[in-house]
């Protein structure tokens, strides 16, 4: 018998042996099969009709998972455990764990659709890797009457408690791949889009993105808009709606978007409504309804004038939650407006695009500070964001002195890329940052140690201190280096383990102001330190046990060689093959009239002692420590962290005999650096700070983890903290830790 013969008696056979349909039920069957491998034992429901899927067979020509409906929608259930339901089918059509899910788009990773997989796959009683059976017997053991709002871990114990095994996540995630259509090929998928447009909207103005997945294929294009009104809207191929006819009345317009590719298409709708008013804007912290709105005229005395009020939509889909009315008819062109949004109720805390089961009070306050002109000119959807909050607290912060200049060097240390049409970063890309899909612009020192995200959760609870990390960067910026010195307005570094390069960069720009590749240079291992001396104006590079090297930089671009190369002693600051080794901070070194002091140190403290014509004396002190890890020095105190405590001494003449004056607090860990009467200890990653403005009474000030561990190079001003690869902001950092505690 051919093939083609079997298959139309298979489906006559499903037809004859129904569920049980009344006589006057239109006859047009449909032959479906439910597969996540071929699944029997599936409960389903059709109108009057209720089954379980099962298999059939037709000389020797099997189908598992089959079953018949006449009407839709069909639900499908394991028992009272309800599974999802599809809203229509075709005859033949083969249904899968993904078809009842909303916004499936073709995410193996989708949570909803994984965990029907993993309950299917888990329940199987079946041997035979071509189908799955599910008998009553263990359909009668579930517990559960819903997946919604479970996670996969509750599911998992859930399963546990039936005494089955759960299939692993990847297990079944590759099994649902494997047994789903178009593995390799499917045609693309298009979410539903609402917006609210002004009819004061102008031609060319960018309404919305479509959320558009490509599938498998090519997309064609053009995209195909249908229904009355289409002609007032373009669909780009980047998936932007943009207007290209003005609206005179108040509307809504219901449009149909397909998108294609060589597998298919999928059509989606698309409502427009045309408000009556001022541009839209949004307040997205999530996305805020029911948030009040003030909007102010900035004075040029840096004082507030009240504009109006508004509020923020509470009502219709989750895209036009959070919607305003910016009131750009009562906006002049070259004054400056702060809109102020509070309260409210956040209905998508995650940002993830799907409305929240359950809504979250916002108790917090955001702010957008903008120029007339450049809100009535935007292209694009208006947002009062976190982001928008961080540029406002930088021109509150400065009383709102010279605004159009600060709105443009405060932006820049925000995003990284202009989001119109401009390459600028400015306050304009600022007001059009959409939390939703621009988070990957945003400056590195945002997303590091997830700083945007804790900034957001303390702007909903209403905690101000998350004003204290937005005014610094954390990771200023990153160099190749095994030693750096921060002087003046220049960063010096030297890379002596891959390049051999000294570097000098702008400490404000980061820029590389000039360089030269050190002779002998890099070395396999060994340890390096700068001394810079401004005045000299040299660099002095000295090392363990190689190379060391004298630098003129009078001229920063084009800095020369002084001499040749040599071997010399080292004299610098850390920890290095269990000897410690210190040297002075003053950058004054080598200049005439500076007496200063280099220590070289196992237990007995070697003193170089450089005087007031440059040349240099070696004298040697007993600490009487058996043990030192690390040391600085500070005018004539000598801070040492030996033995587990804190030792400091003091000179007591002109050959700098040194007397202990202090040893009390329990300290382990290594000093990196003293400044302003604050000494930087580092123990693993963890930085303590002291006050040593009276060396008789050092006292604890504070501790926090930082995102290195110790290594050679460390240096710190006070302001900066580097680790010979990063440069790191000090208050940043400490911000962050505030942030970090007050979110866990």
């Amino acid at each position: 018998m051919s093939k083609n013969l079997t298959l139309a008696l298979f489906s006559l056979l499903l037809i004859g042996c129904g569920g049980g349909a009344s006589q006057h039920e239109p006859r047009e069957e449909k032959s479906l099969y439910f597969v996540d491998a071929p699944s029997n034992g599936i409960d389903y429901a059709c109108g009057e009709r209720r089954g379980v899927t099962k298999t059939y067979t037709l000389n020797g020509f099997s189908k598992h998972g089959a079953f018949k409906c006449v009407y839709s929608p069909i639900n499908f259930s394991l028992g009272s455990l309800e599974l999802g339901s599809i809203k229509s089918v075709v005859n033949n059509q083969t249904i899968y764990p993904q078809d009842l899910v909303e916004n499936f788009n073709g995410d193996f990773n989708n949570e909803e659709v994984l965990k029907i997989a993993i309950l299917l796959q888990s329940l199987n009683d079946n041997n035979n890797s071509e189908y799955i059976n599910i008998p009553q017997n263990t359909k009668d053991k579930i517990t559960l009457t819903t997946l919604k709002d479970l996670s996969i871990e509750e599911l998992n114990q859930a399963i546990v408690k039936m005494g089955l095994t759960p299939v692993s996540l990847d297990e079944t995630r590759v099994h649902l791949i494997l047994n789903s259509p178009n593995v390799q090929s499917g045609k693309p998928s298009i979410k539903s889009f609402e917006e609210e447009i002004s009819n004061e909207l102008t031609v060319g103005n960018t309404i919305g993105e479509l959320n558009i997945n490509k599938g498998d294929g090519e997309l064609i294009y053009p995209f195909l808009l249908e229904g009355e009104g289409k002609e007032h809207f373009i669909l780009n191929n980047n998936g932007k709606l943009i207007l290209t006819q003005s609206f005179i009345t108040p509307q809504t317009l219901e449009l149909n978007v397909t998108v294609s590719n060589e597998f298919g298409y999928s059509t989606a709708p698309l409502t427009i409504h045309v408000k009556d008013s001022g541009k839209i804007g949004k307040a997205q912290m999530g996305r805020l309804k029911e948030a009040n709105v003030k909007i102010f005229k900035l004075l040029s005395n840096g004082t507030k004038e009240l504009v109006t009020t508004e509020q923020t939509n509470n009502t219709g889909s989750l895209n036009l939650l959070g919607n305003f009315d910016l009131h750009t008819e009562l906006l002049e062109d070259h004054s400056f407006y702060i809109y102020e949004v509070s309260e409210g109720f956040d209905v998508d805390v995650d940002d993830n695009g799907k409305e929240d089961t359950s809504q979250t009070q916002n108790h917090g306050t955001m702010h957008l500070i903008s120029k007339g002109i450049w809100i009535k000119n935007a292209n694009q959807k208006i947002r009062v964001t976190p982001l928008s909050e961080m540029l406002y607290t930088y021109l509150e912060r400065d009383n709102f002195k010279n605004v159009e200049e600060s709105l443009t060097k405060y932006s820049e240390i925000l995003l990284k890329t202009s989001l119109d049409t401009d390459t600028t970063v400015d306050a304009k890309d600022i007001m059009l940052f959409n939390p939703l899909q621009d988070k990957a612009l945003l400056y590195e020192t945002l997303t590091y140690n997830n700083t945007y995200n804790n900034i957001v959760h303390q702007l909903r609870r209403g905690n101000s201190t998350y004003k204290n990390s937005i005014f610094n960067a954390f990771v200023v910026e990153s160099f190749q280096a095994n030693a750096i010195e921060i002087v003046g307005s220049s960063i010096y570094t030297i890379d002596m383990l891959n390049s051999g390069e000294f570097n000098i960069y702008d400490l404000e720009t980061k820029g590389k102001i000039g360089g030269l590749k050190l002779p002998n240079a890099p070395f396999e291992e060994d340890t390096h330190v700068m001394y810079v001396n401004v005045l000299g104006p040299v660099v002095i590079i000295s090392s363990l046990e190689d190379w060391s090297y004298k630098i003129d930089i009078n001229d920063q671009s084009k800095p020369t060689l002084l001499n040749e190369p040599h071997i010399q002693t080292a004299i610098l600051s850390g920890s290095f093959r269990h000897t410690a080794i210190g040297y002075s901070q003053e950058i004054q070194l080598f200049a005439q009239e500076q007496q200063s002091h280099i220590y070289n140190v196992t237990n007995t403290i070697k003193f170089l002692n450089v005087d007031e014509h440059n040349i240099l004396h070696q004298f040697e002190f007993n600490s009487q420590l058996s043990e030192i890890e690390s040391l600085w020095v500070k005018n004539e105190y000598l801070y040492v962290i030996g033995n587990n405590k804190m030792h400091i001494f003091t000179e007591t003449n002109t050959k700098a005999t040194l007397n202990k004056i202090y040893n009390e607090h329990n300290v382990t860990g290594n000093i990196i650096g003293i400044e302003e009467e604050t000494l930087y200890i580092l123990k693993e990653n963890l930085l303590t700070l002291y006050d040593i403005n009276s060396p008789l009474n050092p006292k604890f000030i504070e501790e926090f983890t930082v995102p290195f561990t110790y290594k050679l190079g460390i240096k710190t001003n006070g302001k900066y903290l580097s680790t010979g690869s990063k440069i790191i902001e000090i208050e940043a950092l400490r911000a962050s830790k505030e942030l970090i505690e007050e979110y866990y």
